[in-house]
């Protein structure tokens, strides 16, 4: 089975006062996306399979990653540092 066919509907009860009805549609999208967004935060999930989830293009999810704070790249310096050593060694 593919992984996307498995799927969990999730229910959020919102008070009816802080939602206006034009926002109900988008919803389930957003929450989506903010989701996703916080499992990148988290390094629960990859950039390229939270943008799968948050059913977007990779491109499109990395520029609202960055929009939110989130790092494309979240690449410790000591690892960086070691890495170009050994290419310079080379």
């Amino acid at each position: 089975m593919d992984r996307t066919d498995a799927r969990v509907a999730v229910e959020v009860e919102l008070p009816r006062d802080v939602l206006d009805d034009s926002e109900v549609p988008e919803l389930g999208s957003e929450l989506r996306r903010l989701w996703a967004i916080e499992q990148v935060r988290r390094h629960r999930l990859g950039v390229g399979r939270a943008a799968e989830v948050a059913e977007m293009p990779r491109a499109a999810f990395m520029q609202l990653l960055g929009e939110h704070g989130v790092p494309v790249i979240d690449y410790p310096v000591e690892d960086l540092r070691e890495e170009l050593g050994l290419l310079g060694n080379r």
